[in-house]
């Protein structure tokens, strides 16, 4: 007898209504893999679809997936053994299903699909799997447990919101689940992180995070301060243009982060009077990467001026805004969403973070940085070899 949660019947909603990309963020046993599964197998035993699964790993396929298809097959009276090459690691019916690890962009450079399913989609960096989507002729599933935002949130629905059905899980979806299991879910309310994510299939905060003392959604009165700063990081079509006015309390050592700008697709001539709105005459540093813009902003009426960037400067400006504790306003949730998941980055080896920040997630916090490099240079116990 096969038992289809409301999960299945979201996602195959959402596959009839012609969805391109159908994303599942939940909670531990919420039935999304195992509901997407169910999905997939009924369309590979009805039509002669071309279908591929993409984990991480070997390993990963063998530990979840591919543990799950006897049973899902099991649902619909098959026999999975009976239709499955173990060395291929293809399931075929009628249609197929092809079982595929991809850690290395040349992996994913090979044949088209009608329809692919990205399995904990997080652990698969983007630019892998920009060339699988591209090569996908229908529908794209995705699945995670959102310990923190990934490439769905700054890259794919920026581009694709219109296109994009999200279906949120948790245990309670799971009609199966054993009440031991409810039971040791329900036991961790107690743990913030690990109850948004696991339990109730929120965004929760990265592993790694380089700023750890500070708070988002803040309310306070932005216009209190005597004295802004301003800085702005450039982006255009994937990478956005991100603005902040943010102020500073040195004798009790917080910055506050007022404003935001947040956009794409803006031309300069859109995004200078929004920045004088809030900038008026005073200094706005950018990134200097790109001289025309900071001389057009000028033309426009901005009194800006390229940031003094040079090898370490990164790390240095993190170093210096470490020392503070930072308070997002409520207003700024683009900025949030940063702080919330700028990490460093791992050592692969041995999972330890390397003193070096993951180049993501950091348009606004490069653009705050900008806006300190004064407050930097007068400060005597920062070094400033590289200006």
């Amino acid at each position: 007898m096969i038992i289809l949660s409301n999960v299945f019947h979201k996602n195959r909603d959402a596959f009839k209504a012609g969805k391109r990309y159908i994303v599942n963020r939940g909670g531990t046993s919420s039935t999304k893999t195992y509901s997407i599964l169910q999905l997939l197998t009924d369309i590979a035993r009805k039509t002669e679809l071309k279908i591929d699964v993409v984990g991480q790993t070997v390993p990963h396929l063998k530990d979840g997936v591919l543990t799950d298809m006897p049973h899902v097959c099991k649902g619909f009276g098959i026999v999975f053994e009976n239709y499955y090459n173990k060395s291929e690691k293809v399931f075929k019916p009628k249609g197929t299903m092809n079982f595929i690890s991809i850690d290395k962009i040349g992996k994913a450079l090979g044949g088209r699909r009608d329809i692919l399913y990205i399995n904990e989609a997080n652990y698969i960096p983007w630019a892998i799997v920009e060339q699988l989507m591209i090569r996908t002729r229908k529908t794209i599933f995705i699945d995670f447990n959102p310990t923190s935002k990934f490439w769905l949130s700054n890259q794919l629905e920026p581009l694709y919101k219109d296109d994009i059905e999200e279906i949120q899980s948790t245990y309670l979806d799971n009609t199966c689940l054993e009440p031991a299991i409810r039971k040791a879910i329900e036991a961790k309310k107690g743990d913030n992180n690990f109850w948004r994510v696991f339990g109730l299939g929120e965004y929760g905060r990265a592993e790694g995070l380089i700023f750890t003392d500070y708070e988002t959604n803040c309310e306070f009165d932005k216009e209190s301060f005597d004295h802004y700063r301003h800085g702005l990081d450039w982006g255009f079509s994937v990478d956005p243009f991100a603005y902040n006015r943010l102020a500073i309390d040195k004798k009790n050592m917080i910055i506050y982060i007022c404003d935001e700008i947040n956009g794409r697709n803006m031309q300069n001539t859109v995004t200078a009077p929004m920045v004088i709105d809030m900038a008026g005459r005073a200094p706005v540093y950018c990134d200097s990467s790109e001289p025309k813009s900071v001389s057009e902003f000028n033309s426009l009426g901005v009194n800006a001026y390229g940031a003094k960037k040079g090898p370490g400067s990164i790390e240095t400006g993190v170093k210096y805004m470490q020392r503070y504790k930072i308070m997002v306003h409520k207003d700024c949730r683009h900025t949030a969403d940063e702080f919330n998941n700028y990490s460093w980055k791992m050592d692969r080896r041995t999972g330890e973070p390397l003193n070096m920040p993951e180049d993501n997630w950091n348009h606004h916090i490069d653009g705050i940085r900008y806006s300190l490099e004064n407050d930097m240079i007068g400060d005597a116990n920062i070094s400033f070899s590289f200006f």
